[in-house]
C-alpha cells in the first residue's frame, strides 16, 4: 500500500525559489545602483521621509565647503550614490589612495653576443655543406 508522501510540493517550492531569486534581484540591483532598496521599501511602508532627501541637503551643504588640502581624498555619500572626493563634507570619512604601477610590458631579452659575432671560416664551410 502506498503512503502519501509528506513534505513541500513542487508548485510549493516553485514558489519560494521565485521569492528568493526575487529577493536577489533586488539586492544585485541595489548593489549597482548603490541604494538600498530594502531600506527605501521600508521607508515607504512605514511613512517616513527616504534617505535620498536628507542626502540631497548635505549635497548643498557640500557644495559651499572649501576645497580640502590636495591629495586627500574622502568618502562621502551625495544624493545616495558613494562618491570618492577631494572635497572635505560632513560624513566623509578619510580614503588612504593605494599607489599602482599598473600592468608592466614584459622586457625584451638581449639578443645572444654569438648569434651577433661574425661567423669563423670553419662555420661557413659547415653552413655550405649542410645546404
Amino acid at each position: 500500500m502506498l503512503s502519501k508522501q509528506r513534505g513541500l510540493g513542487l508548485i510549493q517550492v516553485a514558489i519560494i525559489m521565485a521569492s528568493l531569486a526575487a529577493i536577489a534581484m533586488a539586492f544585485l540591483m541595489s548593489a549597482r545602483h548603490e541604494r538600498n532598496f530594502f531600506t527605501e521599501g521600508l521607508a515607504k511602508l512605514t511613512g517616513q521621509a527616504p534617505a535620498a532627501a536628507s542626502a540631497s541637503a548635505s549635497a548643498s551643504a557640500t557644495a559651499a565647503v572649501p576645497a580640502a588640502p590636495a591629495g586627500v581624498l574622502r568618502k562621502c555619500v551625495i544624493d545616495g550614490k558613494t562618491v570618492l572626493s577631494d572635497v572635505d563634507c560632513k560624513d566623509g570619512k578619510v580614503v588612504k589612495a593605494i599607489d599602482t604601477r599598473g600592468i608592466e610590458a614584459p622586457k625584451v631579452p638581449k639578443p645572444d653576443p654569438a648569434d651577433a659575432a661574425p661567423q669563423s671560416a670553419t662555420d661557413k664551410m659547415i653552413e655550405k655543406a649542410t645546404r
